[in-house]
């Protein structure tokens, strides 16, 4: 069976605990802000940041994150 975009970023939170922009253009999501809001609307939280300001290391420091808050 075909997954939704939104089962995809679900699953990718639920395996590594976040998702960020360069996951979701390399699985073809390309709008994971509309899917976030939409998960946010539904009472899951998500702290947002580049990786840089997350203390990543190249080459992720760039990327945008979405990392879920239990």
């Amino acid at each position: 069976m075909k997954q939704s975009q939104k089962q995809k970023v679900l699953i990718r939170i639920d395996e590594v605990g976040y998702v960020d922009n360069f996951w979701a253009i390399e699985n073809y999501i390309l709008r994971l802000g509309a899917i976030i809001y939409k998960l946010s609307k539904e009472g899951m939280k998500f702290e947002r940041s580049f990786g840089k300001a997350l203390g990543r290391k190249r080459p992720q420091w760039n990327n945008f994150y979405y990392i879920k808050n239990d």
